[in-house]
């Protein structure tokens, strides 16, 4: 591993508490619908990450006891520190989902009120709660008033610019009882080519400094979320908003060694036989979970196409793994492609430049397909993507 100290004042590395929970570090994996499945966390858990959630879940497909929405809350028994996320167009409903999950023994639960997909706005959840004030902190009352957990909230800057208000729901959020908050730095209108808004971070901990010393709140973590893609922009998030933990998100994927580089404060980069280690390790747990299917080769896929970057030669191990059937025979690539490489190679940095985000498969999957959670469309009926 080739590292390169970094001289900084930021210490990521040390224990949090929230509401109660103890956990290791500062360094979190946002929840990402179609990612964070259980192999996927326990990679990111091995290289450091502090805290990690399931995937965002539907309060009405957990209503309705949708099998694949409950599959999607499995988790593996090394996992004893573990979030999952929820949303829902009612209070009631979220609040009685949250109730499922916690009985189910997840040690915290985090309720999405800034996920931008169409499909979810539109059902009055993620961002849609951001045009609702009333139905935010009713939301939050009643789910306080089941959940016994640590309980937070994941939200945007506003839904607009011309709507901007995300100190008024950071502090119905803390008036109303939760544990943390994570504010992604932009707003539901705005895409991944805009720049994190630090400044708007900046305020909602500033939001929450304030209720602090009014003695209306005691001392809540805040959580800085949106284009941390190395040890540097993990820095600039905390020096430049104050927040007390990040929360990585597209930066992990194809890159889980981001959690490592942080929690140490070293930059640095795998070389051909770490990568080709993990890669490897990923895929057997993957199959541990799904089986030696051709649906568990389809789902790995995209963890394949994004961990085929960073070497010479890695265009045509991307054009194989877009169409592979087959874990065997992605191994075997692998082999392959390690085997006719220099193995003392460094895999080239992988920071994503803001006029690349438009051709980033996480966006592609979520703005561009209309990715969407289980939830009752406009017409009535039961979608689950």
């Amino acid at each position: 591993m080739n590292s390169e100290t970094v001289s900084s004042v930021v210490n990521l590395n040390s224990p949090l508490d929230i509401g109660g929970l103890q956990v290791p570090n500062r360094v979190f994996l946002a929840p990402l619908a179609g990612v964070t499945d259980v192999p996927f966390r326990r990679i990111c858990q091995s290289q450091g990450a502090g805290l990690t959630y399931v995937e965002m879940l539907s309060a009405t497909a957990i209503r309705y006891e949708n099998r694949r929405t409950f599959e999607m809350m499995a988790r593996h028994n090394s996992e004893s520190l573990l979030g999952v996320q929820v949303t829902g167009s009612t209070a009631e409903e979220v609040a009685s989902a949250a109730d499922v999950l916690q009985k189910r023994g997840f040690q915290t639960i985090d309720i999405n009120m800034g996920c931008p997909v169409r499909k979810v706005v539109t059902a009055g959840c993620g961002s849609g709660f951001l045009k609702d004030q009333d139905r935010l902190k009713r939301t939050i009352e009643l789910t306080r008033a089941v959940v016994k957990v640590p309980l937070s909230i994941k939200y945007r800057l506003g839904f607009t610019r011309s709507e901007f208000n995300v100190e008024e729901t950071t502090r119905n959020g803390l008036s109303f009882g939760v544990d943390m908050v994570t504010i992604h730095g932009r707003t539901r209108s705005e895409s991944y080519d805009t720049p994190v808004d630090f400044a708007g971070i900046g305020r909602a901990v500033s939001e929450r400094d304030l209720l602090v010393a009014q003695g209306l709140r005691s001392e809540v973590p805040t959580v800085g979320n949106g284009d941390i893609f190395c040890l540097s922009s993990a820095n600039q998030m905390v020096l430049q908003t104050n927040c007390d933990a990040v929360m990585v998100s597209r930066g992990a994927l194809g890159n889980p060694w981001i959690f490592a580089e942080i929690l140490a404060q070293k930059a640095f980069r795998p070389t051909l036989s770490e990568w080709f280690d993990l890669v490897m390790q990923h895929i057997e747990w993957h199959e541990e979970h799904y089986g030696k299917t051709r649906a568990a080769a389809v789902t790995m896929r995209k963890h394949l196409l994004w961990y085929s970057k960073g070497f010479a030669g890695t265009k045509l191990l991307r054009e194989f793994f877009n169409t592979v059937e087959c874990l065997d025979v992605a191994r075997a690539k692998l082999k392959d492609f390690k085997a006719a490489s220099q193995g003392s190679q460094l895999r080239a940095g992988l920071e994503l430049s803001t006029s690349k985000a438009q051709t980033d498969p996480k966006y592609e999957m979520d703005r561009e397909s209309d990715r969407g959670v289980g939830h009752l469309g406009m017409d009535g009926e039961l979608n689950i993507k």
